[in-house]
C-alpha cells in the first residue's frame, strides 16, 4: 500500500516548521567553561540548538545575528555580570524567558533580581535543566 502523498507533504510541512522554530537557539552564558559544556550538551540531546557565551559582552555580541527564544544566565561573571545583561536583553527583546543559574543561597532571590522566570542553584540535576527549559523555550 502506498503512502498518502499529502500525508507525506503535510508532515514534509510540520517538520519544516518544527525546525524554522528550532533556529532560534537558547543561550547560555557562563564564565564557567566546564558549566557551558555541559549545559549546552544537556540541552542538544534533549533536541535543542544551542549558544553559548563566555560572559555578557560576548552574549550581547551573539544576539545581533539571531535573537534567543531563551537566556539561561550566571549571575556572577566578569565584565557584565548576570543582572546588567538580563537588563540589557529585556530592553531589546522584551519577550525574552531568563533562567537563571547561581551558587548563591537563595537562586530565587537572584531570579528576582533579573526579573527571570525560574532559577537553578548550582548544582543543579540535569533532569531539572531539562525540564525548566521546556517549560519556557517557546
Amino acid at each position: 500500500m502506498a503512502a498518502d502523498p499529502v500525508a507525506q507533504l503535510s508532515a514534509s510541512k510540520m517538520k519544516a516548521r518544527h525546525l524554522g522554530r528550532k533556529a532560534r537557539p537558547i543561550l547560555v552564558v557562563d564564565d564557567d567553561p566546564a558549566l557551558r559544556e555541559m549545559v549546552s550538551e544537556v540541552l542538544q540531546d534533549a533536541g535543542y540548538e544551542v549558544e553559548v557565551a563566555a560572559d555578557g559582552e560576548e552574549a550581547l555580541r551573539l544576539i545581533e545575528d539571531v535573537p534567543p527564544r531563551l537566556l539561561i544566565l550566571d549571575i556572577q561573571m566578569p565584565r557584565v555580570d548576570g543582572p546588567a545583561l538580563a537588563r540589557e536583553l529585556r530592553a531589546r527583546l522584551r519577550d525574552l524567558p531568563v533562567i537563571v543559574m547561581t551558587a548563591r543561597p537563595h537562586p530565587e532571590r537572584e531570579a528576582d533580581r533579573c526579573n527571570a522566570v525560574a532559577s537553578l542553584g548550582k548544582p543543579f540535576d540535569t533532569r531539572d535543566l531539562v525540564r525548566v527549559v521546556r517549560r519556557f523555550a517557546h
